[in-house]
């Protein structure tokens, strides 16, 4: 089973990509769905063919769905969310803002990621392709296991354990309602399943992200982001794919600035994701739309390549012990050491990237000791860790 995701900035051409990867993995034999997680679906408008947010037949070996996020909370999150709507009513909303109000922040992401693992585990498919929104709702998605696991790990028991202890006599002092058993035993399941996405979303050989860009300056500087943050939160990358290149036989004083304008965008491109394979996709003179059109494309992009091959992994997260100290270190290119800091609390480090946070769960031979330095050196941050 192979999961790669298409991320990029709004814009630069995932959809497309996504689509065309599927089309010419369904024609080498792979049974491929293609999925859509951006809330402005355009995959079915991609393949010219009506789906849904069902897995729906588009041609031999191939599926295609849109994720209707508020139909995976129906499907997944029912009690856990009928409860939370009484809550807010009880407080005094009325029923529209209540029910908006239920979706807790990082749940619509969340559901997408675990469509995603269902259906990865389901045994029907041999790749899945998805079609992720633009760069902040991506790293939102991603990152939301991360989140809601600390959430559940940290505040849930202590919740449980009140609930038990106020429910006998809450009649008595509110009206607010006090979530029953099914409620809490909905969040463990929950939480049981955000538990099983990690060995299948961080395992480098089973999933990998293509980071899409166009080559103009911009895009280039927010993929360098999305590269550091994708390896904050462990994520392996295995290729950048730059789109609507031009080719070369395009003629005239216009296409000669532009040309040489992409020429140095590649050459930053190339030297900053040195490290992986840098996949071509060209500009070509009509809407690519439709499987024809889309497996041209493919065939451009990858050439004599499965598409569904590891193209590279990522460096794991790696702890050494050093005489009576531990090092743990991790890959985080293009960033700089002002904009990272560093802490241990207990059985978690926590590490901080600008606005993006990822609280790890460290093994037991680094849990309670401090941390001693933080130090960044050629992408990578090394923590050291003295003694208990």
């Amino acid at each position: 089973m192979r999961i790669i995701l298409f991320s990029g900035k709004g814009g630069v051409g995932k959809t497309t990509l996504a689509a065309a990867t599927a089309v010419r993995a369904a024609a080498m034999g792979h049974r491929a769905l293609v999925m859509s997680t951006d809330a402005a679906h355009s995959l079915g408008d991609s393949l010219a063919a009506p789906i849904g947010p069902e897995p729906t037949r588009v041609s031999r070996n191939l599926e295609a769905m849109e994720i209707d996020v508020h139909h995976e909370l129906d499907r997944e999150f029912g009690p856990i969310r009928n409860f939370l709507t009484r809550f807010f009513k009880g407080q005094g909303l009325d029923d529209v803002v209540a029910d908006e109000m239920a979706v807790l922040p990082g749940m619509e992401e969340l559901f997408s990621l675990l469509r995603v693992a269902e259906l990865a585990q389901s045994g029907e498919y041999d790749l899945l392709l998805v079609d992720c929104a633009p760069t902040g709702e991506t790293l939102r998605m991603l990152a939301a296991p991360d989140v809601l696991r600390f959430y559940f790990r940290k505040i849930f028991p202590v919740q449980r354990l009140l609930a038990r202890t106020v429910r006998p006599v809450a009649p008595l002092l509110t009206s607010l309602p006090v979530p029953d058993d099914d409620v809490f035993m909905a969040v463990k399941r929950l939480y049981e399943r955000i538990e099983r996405l990690d060995p299948l979303l961080r395992d480098p050989l089973v999933t990998s992200i293509r980071i899409v860009l166009s080559l103009e300056k911009m895009v280039i500087a927010e993929s360098e982001r999305l590269f550091t943050y994708l390896g904050l939160y462990g994520y392996s990358v295995d290729a950048v794919i730059a789109n609507r290149v031009l080719p070369a036989s395009l003629k005239g004083a216009y296409f000669e600035r532009w040309s040489r304008a992409q020429a140095g965008h590649m050459k930053r491109v190339r030297e900053g994701f040195s490290s992986m394979p840098i996949l071509e996709s060209p500009l070509i003179d009509e809407e690519v739309m439709g499987t024809r059109l889309l497996r041209t494309l493919s065939d451009e992009v990858y050439g004599e390549r499965d598409p569904s091959s590891v193209f590279h992994t990522c460096r794991p997260p790696k702890v050494e012990k050093r005489g009576d100290s531990y090092v743990y270190s991790l890959d985080l290119p293009f960033v700089s050491s002002d904009r990272i800091s560093a802490y241990a609390s207990g059985d978690e480090l926590t590490v901080t990237i600008d606005n993006w946070r990822r609280n790890i769960v460290l093994p037991r031979s680094l849990a309670g000791r401090e941390v001693k330095e933080a130090r960044l050196r050629s992408g990578r941050l090394s923590v050291l860790f003295g003694g208990r």
